[in-house]
């Protein structure tokens, strides 16, 4: 389904590629150090992307995809799966990680991959796991790679700690131009570190914005300001939910006060302990002043994702902070024609309207340096992320992809028999029109981070319903601070 300009064919491009293109998926030869790592040293017979997005863009535009289903490549891949399933007696055993959300549509692409590789040689036995999602895959790899998944799913602020860890393999020579050629060049430059592409682009919505119900804020204006959409859905005996009992959401009132986090080096900072922690502290107490009137600052029992759902579904929220994994659950309750979506609103802060910052970036997908059947985990990586899929993933998930194919398309939904073109999607313009004062998280927070108390703080200022005193504040603000020292 991908632009045949964008194929390369030819048979003397296939036989030239063979004798090399599967020395690279293993990242080139490996060697184990003392401490049980290793080390890889890629071929630079291939382009490799750079680790910024203007050489990732000069490469994007240099490189073309390779058809990879073309007979003889699909058996040169099959032939390597054989030798790896030779030393297992023929079975391929692997593991893939995924969030429960994706948990069923993850499952169901893997019996697409495991149908379109079969071969008699051998036997697939992949387990795929909804246990450990995105935000958490990275690290349980580096905590110890030989006993974590073949295949992962990973948030793109975990990607330095892998390749520090030398826990994730290069991306395998012949998938590198596909990876560049079929993806955004910021998606591709995200997954890439020292001019090595070290994982697949999996989606770009790795961020926050805004989804209302349109029926209650009709306008782009009633959605422009925090203050006055709560009043509103108080009017109708609803809120707008935002957690900022959660340190992923809450950050952004301290980026927008102007808080400087920096995460470089594994060295964490933050001047919490200023006058702008002050007023993003401060800002937050005033929201929390309605809780349960209006504003909904807490996920309670549920997690963020069920109280989103179950709220739009209930019929109690009007509005919430969240990203587009939620998207069909809200599309579901409210129905599609009702479903808004919009960067974040401003807030008060110290006397000024301020727009709300947010983390934002990319949904990556990575194959363990340490996997036994080390093509077949590129192979399955590679099929997980491909346009095809990424297109099918936006379809059923909702979720946004950094394929430029599937960005392209468009289709008509069989529940509300409409159009839907994805580069129109509300989600994505929101995002766009988010990403100016969207953060990084690579660059900002690192596990230093999430450790501290910023949740915790949140929590208790939604809890206390906004009434802390300034000293309490300060005090607060002032243990946070010691954390990132």
């Amino acid at each position: 389904m991908v632009s045949k300009s964008k194929r390369i064919v030819a048979l003397l491009l296939t036989a030239m590629m063979a004798a090399t293109a599967f020395a690279g998926c293993g990242g080139g030869e490996t060697t184990t150090s003392s401490t049980g790592s290793t080390e890889s040293t890629t071929s630079t017979t291939e382009s490799t992307t750079e680790s910024t997005t203007e050489s990732t863009t000069e490469a994007s535009a240099q490189v073309s995809a390779m058809d990879l289903d073309a007979p003889d490549i699909l058996q040169k891949i099959k032939d390597q799966m054989a030798q790896e399933a030779a030393a297992t007696k023929n079975e391929i055993k692997m593991t893939l990680w995924c969030s429960g959300d994706d948990f069923k549509f993850e499952k169901d692409l893997v019996e697409k991959f495991k149908e379109k590789y079969k071969d008699d040689r051998y036997t697939f036995n992949i387990k795929v796991s909804g246990a450990i999602g995105e935000d958490s895959a990275g690290g349980k790899i580096v905590e110890s790679p030989q006993d974590g998944a073949d295949v992962f799913n990973f948030a793109d602020d975990q990607l330095s700690k892998l390749v520090e860890a030398k826990a994730i393999a290069p991306v395998g020579q012949i998938f590198q131009n596909n990876v560049i050629a079929n993806n955004t060049a910021d998606s591709v430059a995200v997954c890439s570190m020292n001019g090595t592409p070290y994982a697949f682009p999996k989606t770009s919505d790795n961020g926050y914005f805004l989804y209302y119900d349109k029926r209650v804020f009709p306008t782009e204006a009633d959605v422009a300001s925090m203050e006055e959409m709560i009043k509103k859905a108080h009017e109708q005996n609803k809120g707008v939910y935002f957690n900022i009992g959660n340190a992923w959401y809450n950050t952004g009132f301290y980026f927008a006060a102007g808080v400087e986090i920096t995460y470089k080096d594994g060295v964490q900072k933050g001047n919490f302990d200023s006058d702008a922690g002050f007023k993003a502290a401060k800002a937050m107490c005033e929201l929390a002043k309605s809780q349960g009137a209006g504003f909904e600052g807490t996920d309670g029992s549920l997690g963020d994702n069920a109280a989103v759902s179950q709220g739009f579904n209930d019929g109690k929220l009007a509005a919430a902070v969240i990203g587009t994994w939620v998207g069909p659950a809200i599309k579901k309750a409210i129905g599609v024609q009702n479903v808004g979506a919009a960067k974040l609103p401003t807030v008060m802060m110290d006397g000024a309207e301020t727009q709300i910052h947010s983390f934002g970036g990319y949904k990556l997908i990575g194959a363990n340096a340490f996997s036994k059947y080390t093509v077949t985990a590129q192979a399955l990586a590679y099929f997980l992320s491909s346009p095809e899929c990424q297109f099918e993933r936006y379809q059923v998930r909702g979720l946004i992809p950094t394929s430029t194919w599937a960005l392209d398309q468009e289709y008509e939904d069989e529940t509300t028999k409409t159009k839907i073109v994805v580069k129109e999607d509300p989600a994505l313009k929101a995002i766009q029109a988010q990403q100016p004062y969207a953060h990084p998280q690579g660059q900002s927070v690192g596990g230093k981070y999430w450790d501290s108390n910023v949740a915790g703080f949140g929590g208790e200022i939604v809890t206390a319903k906004g009434n802390l005193s300034d000293d309490k504040i300060k005090s607060s603000l002032k243990n946070l601070q010691s954390q990132m020292d």
